[in-house]
């Protein structure tokens, strides 16, 4: 196959892809360049459902208009008030709040949800109604301000927020404290205390401790009183509230504090009983460890029985030197100056007797002398010696009793700690519930002074920042928020069903979307001229009384189906010129020499397709032939106004020549071959040899061959003579027909591997905006009555 001149481009659509059709044209382009968000595509779908656009958005505007005229007017007044918890508004922050009666207090979110309810309660409602006689005031039992019908349904449709007021949304009712009346109507009826909730609004604002309280009525000074009166209320309410509260709180804490003073004594007595039982003097040990003479007692002998052992460890390596009899190594010994001058003498006699014995005999009288000293002197170093290791042995003694005695009085007093140690367990127990049932005491004895402090005060914790005044302008209805809301929200539905009519629509509604579905290329875009001069052209056109396919043979005036009717520069002539150029360009290499016409459904108006490209293939000077080859409806006689007497059937059947079924027409150099009669067998007829050897004849004898045959979808007729033509154009009924049966079509042909040149969408609406761009009315007015002043054929 060759390329093709031809640039598909596909764009999103929705669609599901499948594979492309095998066609003569090249395979499909992707435009790269196209936006992912085509607003032209949009803007067209605006312009081509404009009038629906326009129609819901004047019906919204109209009913809005409607209601804002016909609604009352409702006025809103607004008080604002601070609410501080009890535990700032009392006076009583400095406590530790061990009792706390209201627990919505240690969670300020809490509290104020707490506080919006009860501004919101019926029993407070009631008590408004009742203190201003509201239910005898005709201004507010006669006219209630509670939406109607209407308005309910707007708001429901709309989401309007700005209307008549809503009920507040209410938790579940809550228990209260007996005589209060925040659930009781006191006697007012329901209807009344439901009107007055749905026009009662309370917000608090965010991170603040400010309430906002506003009631809508139709009477402004009615719902400023109202307001004001509701703060009012709210606060006797809460004042009543807090009276109660104390003397309950009061009355609690006083029995509360009977109940610990005798807890208190009961558990000092018991500590006083434990104490003599054991033993246990106070002071003596001490429950934290500090401060006691028991443990500093053991840690002193401890201290000292260390110290004698070490003495007693000393001592006995001394002792140890004495059993070896080295008492010179003795550091009492080394360090006596008595022994170390005798040592010294010693020294000085040895030398002498040394230096004499050397020169003398024994028996010398100095040197028996010098003997003598050294004896006497050995004696007295040997008394010393004897007196330092006798001084010795007496202080081991003396340490080894003494640290017998300090271990003997350690393990009494650790016999005692240890005795004290497990008394101190129950006696720490019984101390420390003396000193919580004491704090306690105290703790709830300042309490009920404290709360009789209150008492008296009588302290409200409610202020009113703003009291409501009568409002000057209505806050419903806000006419121009109204009439705003309602252009945007027609304008969105008309834009909304626009699409969805759109999406809806599964047409092959411009040349785009065909290439897009199909991936084929568009040959041509044909507008419907059926309606030209009044007339419908593609209505089929009874042939005169005596003519047809069993009268005599007639020549009739052309039909309005024929291009040449509407002049050579008409948008239809226009039309047919682009299909032949795009024909004549569907393949590389020349043109296709056999054309076959063919679409999926009927009513498609492949036969005015066929018969026109045939004119104007004529009108380029060579010999054109078309064929009739819908062999059960036939209908091109009927486009060329001739009869059907003969045609192909009496020439696939043998019983005439094709020379002789052949005749020419009033368009130059174009000539007819008709169906004829209708055979038992079409397609049997149609896939014979002989309609091969016919086509293969007809080929020799003529430049172009139109063939129009039967849509694909009934019959198979198409799908037999697409092997014997050069390529096949699809018709498609550009405003009715859906797209899948000319997928379909499609796929079929490719099945019996036709070569599809492409696709025709005929009785386009140029005037719509789907085609706006392919044909200007104005471009060709000015044609058009030049054809007309000419009276020239195309």
């Amino acid at each position: 196959m060759e390329p093709s001149r031809y640039f598909i481009r596909r764009s999103g659509g929705g669609l599901p892809i499948e594979p492309p059709i095998e066609t003569e044209a090249s395979p499909i382009y992707v435009d790269e360049g196209q936006p992912l968000i085509d607003i032209a595509s949009y803007w067209r779908i605006v312009r081509k459902h404009y009038r629906l656009i326009v129609a819901v958005l004047v019906g919204v505007v109209t009913i809005v208009m409607i209601k804002v005229m016909t609604e009352t007017p409702i006025y809103t007044a607004e008080t604002t008030i601070m609410i501080q918890p009890a535990a700032q508004g009392g006076g009583s922050n400095t406590l530790e709040d061990l009792v706390q009666l209201e627990a919505a207090s240690n969670d300020s979110d809490q509290y104020y949800k707490t506080q919006c309810a009860i501004l919101q309660s019926r029993g407070l409602a009631a008590l408004v109604i009742k203190n201003l006689g509201l239910e005898h005031n005709p201004a507010f039992a006669g006219a209630p301000a509670t939406p109607g019908v209407f308005d309910r349904l707007f708001a429901r449709f709309t989401g309007a927020a700005h209307g008549a007021p809503r009920p507040p949304h209410r938790a579940a009712p809550r228990q209260t404290a007996p005589g209060l009346g925040l659930e009781s109507n006191l006697g007012v009826p329901t209807d009344l205390v439901h009107a007055y909730l749905c026009s009662l609004k309370v917000a608090p604002t965010k991170d603040t401790e400010l309430i906002k309280i506003s009631f809508s009525w139709s009477d402004p000074v009615l719902a400023a009183q109202i307001a004001n009166a509701h703060v009012v209320a709210y606060e006797s309410q809460d004042s009543r509230m807090h009276g109660q509260a104390n003397e309950d709180a009061a009355r609690y804490l006083r029995n509360k504090l009977i109940e610990i003073k005798e807890q208190l004594a009961k558990s000092e007595a018991a500590l006083n009983d434990y104490r003599r039982l054991k033993g246990i003097i106070p002071g003596l040990i001490s429950l934290d460890g500090k401060d006691a003479v028991v443990l500093d007692r053991l840690s002193d002998l401890s201290k000292d029985l260390t110290r004698a052992q070490v003495a007693r460890i000393g001592l006995e390596s001394q002792v140890t030197l004495i059993g070896k009899h080295d008492y010179n190594s003795l550091a009492s010994v080394a360090d006596d100056p008595e022994i170390q001058g005798a040592d010294k003498v010693l020294d000085g006699l040895y030398t002498q007797r040394a230096a004499l014995a050397s020169q003398f005999k024994p028996s010398y009288p100095p040197l028996a002398k010098l003997d003598a000293q050294i004896s006497a002197m050995q004696a007295r170093v040997t008394v010393a010696i004897q007196r330092k290791v006798t001084a010795l042995q007496s202080q081991y003694q003396e340490a080894l009793e003494k640290e017998k005695d300090l271990q003997a009085e350690m393990d009494s007093q650790r016999q005692e700690t240890l005795r004290l140690n497990d008394s101190a367990a129950q006696y720490a127990i019984l101390q420390r519930e003396v000193d919580a049932n004491r704090a306690l005491y105290n703790a709830i004895l300042t309490r009920v002074k404290d709360v009789e402090v209150s008492g008296d005060l009588n302290s409200n914790n409610v202020s009113v920042i703003n009291s409501a005044e009568a409002p000057g302008a209505p806050t419903s209805p806000k006419k121009s928020l109204d009439l705003m809301l309602a252009t945007m929200s027609g304008l969105g539905l008309g834009l909304a069903a626009a699409f969805v009519i759109e999406m809806l629509d599964n047409t092959l509604k411009n040349p785009e979307d065909a290439e897009t579905y199909l991936h084929l290329p568009n040959l041509g875009v044909v507008p419907e001229f059926s309606s030209v001069n009044g007339k419908s052209a593609y209505a089929p056109r009874e042939l005169p009384q005596g003519l047809g396919a069993a009268g005599a043979p007639a020549v009739l005036p052309p039909g309005r189906e024929l291009v040449t009717t509407h002049g050579s520069y008409s948008r239809v002539g226009e039309a047919y010129r682009n299909l032949r150029t795009a024909l004549m360009m569907s393949r590389a290499g020349g043109p296709p020499k056999v054309t076959l016409v063919t679409s999926a459904t009927s009513g498609e108006g492949k036969t005015v397709t066929a018969v026109n490209i045939s004119v104007m293939l004529a009108q380029l000077g060579g010999a054109v032939l078309l064929i009739d080859a819908d062999l059960r409806r036939a209908r091109c006689h009927r486009v060329l106004a001739v009869d059907n007497h003969r045609g192909l059937t009496e020439v696939l059947t043998g019983s005439r020549d094709a020379q002789e079924t052949i005749r020419a027409t009033e368009i130059d150099h174009l000539h007819f071959l008709g169906s004829g009669s209708v055979p038992p067998n079409p397609t049997e007829l149609l896939n014979s040899t002989r309609m091969a050897e016919l086509i293969g004849q007809l080929r020799e004898n003529y430049e172009y061959i139109v063939v129009d045959c039967a849509p694909v979808l009934p019959v198979s007729d198409a799908m037999v003579l697409a092997q014997l033509t050069d390529g096949v154009v699809i018709v498609a009924n550009g405003a009715a027909t859906p797209r899948q049966p000319v997928r379909t079509a499609c796929a079929r042909l490719e099945y019996a591997r036709a070569k599809i040149l492409g696709v025709v969408l005929n009785k386009v609406k140029f005037g719509s905006h789907d085609y706006h761009y392919y044909y200007h009315q104005d471009y060709y007015a000015y044609g058009a009555d030049r054809a007309r002043d000419e009276d020239d054929p195309v």
